[in-house]
């Protein structure tokens, strides 16, 4: 625990993970909101929502449309800003303490994400009906591009306003120089280094930086096979991923893999799911009882902070992010905290998952629990997801607060290790 405290000190004295940490906390309130609306809109709105289903909502409430078109609108617009707006910010506190002009750096780098982010293969084709910007990466799931962009963008535009100015002043007979020209050259720049990164990528892929990653873990989910040394490697990369900031939209979710759909038709011939053919799958394992709360079990970091934080700050995000964490929905605490980067919690962030995987494929072996069997919408409050799916056994139930509470118990150490920061706002 002292190296851990001593790694995860020296990681705060670096200037690029402050910059990373100074992003996160301006863009945590707008992935709050983004996600507070996405909750209403998928759970309550949507036809497919857990508590829209529950309640019948669209029984009773009126203009049911026009709702669901509103909170649409708005998820859409914050969402496609997100990771903008973190390649903006990393790159303005750069620019700050490199005692550069940070606006226009932040500007730079902010137009540089999305030159990255143009969907070349649209280019020069009249009708395609392909939209010219890759859109799914402009938000969460292109936070990790967006931090690497405006770390490099941050440093490098730093260094040519410098370089410019300073040639500038050892040639006077060109004038003082203007600050269109400090901006224009290093613009010129790093833009057209970024179109050529950008064109060169398309070339070898039409999915760009984001989309091989998010391609190749889709294909690894597909088929994870039945192994349970198999599935906890699977869900610890894909946890790993998320932490370094790879944020959706790749689903651990198995409602629709061929053998959840085996499972569902043994379960609907013999009216229960003891006896189906499948019993160890990512969906029976992963969904139901290691991720649920969330990527890393994060519903748990979240109950730990209530319990052993005397972080205000930490509190007041735990306090924010429980009901989004409750439906499975952990964007802003992984920002918030902020969870993305911290050496602290990636210890339990992968190790809780890992164990429930281990305590569900015990469970389902020695024939304790039945395996999910029915499909649950993705908002159901996590705790009942084992219990829906296995259509209302409580067995299922008590193994799933068996999992949360002893994740709880993995995360406490690391929560009031994270004590010794002191009183200030470390969180957003």
């Amino acid at each position: 625990m002292r190296k851990l405290w001593g790694l995860n000190q020296r990681l705060n004295q670096w200037r690029a993970m402050r910059a990373i940490k100074e992003a996160l906390r301006v863009v945590y309130p707008f992935i709050l909101l983004m996600t507070v609306v996405d909750v209403l809109g998928q759970s309550v709105l949507a036809k497919d929502g857990f508590f829209f289903q529950i309640y019948h909502i669209g029984s009773w409430l009126p203009a049911i449309v026009v709702w669901r078109v509103a909170f649409q609108v708005i998820s859409i617009v914050i969402n496609g800003l997100v990771a903008v707006m973190v390649a903006f910010m990393i790159a303005n506190y750069l620019a700050k303490t490199y005692r550069s002009d940070s606006l226009a750096v932040g500007i730079i780098s902010a137009l540089s994400f999305l030159t990255l982010n143009v969907n070349y293969q649209a280019l020069g084709r009249k009708t395609t009906g392909m939209s010219q910007f890759m859109e799914e990466n402009l938000g969460p799931q292109g936070i990790f591009l967006a931090i690497v962009v405006g770390l490099g963008v941050g440093w490098a535009a730093s260094q040519l306003m410098t370089w410019f100015s300073r040639w500038r002043l050892r040639h006077p007979q060109f004038g003082q120089p203007s600050w269109t020209g400090r901006v224009v050259w290093p613009l010129t720049v790093v833009l057209l280094v970024m179109v050529a990164i950008g064109y060169g990528l398309s070339l070898l892929t039409p999915y760009g930086i984001n989309g091989v990653v998010y391609q190749a873990l889709s294909n690894l989910v597909a088929n994870p096979g039945h192994q349970g040394v198999v599935i906890v490697t699977v869900t610890a990369v894909s946890n790993f991923l998320w932490w370094i900031g790879f944020v959706g939209p790749v689903s651990l979710a198995g409602n629709s893999s061929v053998t959840s759909l085996q499972n569902l038709s043994y379960a609907i011939q013999h009216g229960s799911g003891w006896g189906a053919p499948h019993l160890v799958t990512l969906h029976t394992l992963g969904d139901a009882y290691a991720n649920f709360g969330g990527a890393g079990m994060t519903l748990a970091l979240v109950i730990a902070i209530w319990i052993g934080s005397r972080q205000v700050s930490y509190r007041r995000v735990a306090n924010q992010t429980f009901l989004p964490n409750l439906v499975n929905l952990n964007q802003p605490t992984l920002l918030g905290l902020p969870l993305l980067f911290n050496p602290v919690l990636l210890i339990p962030f992968l190790v809780a998952p890992a164990v429930n995987i281990t305590l569900a494929w015990f469970a389902l072996t020695w024939k304790l629990v039945p395996p999910i069997v029915y499909p649950v919408p993705r908002t159901t409050p996590g705790p009942l997801i084992a219990y829906l799916g296995t259509g209302g056994d409580w067995r299922a139930l008590a193994l799933s607060l068996v999992c949360l509470t002893v994740s709880v118990l993995i995360y406490l150490p690391f929560v009031r290790l994270l004590n010794h920061e002191g009183g200030g706002d470390h969180a957003a």
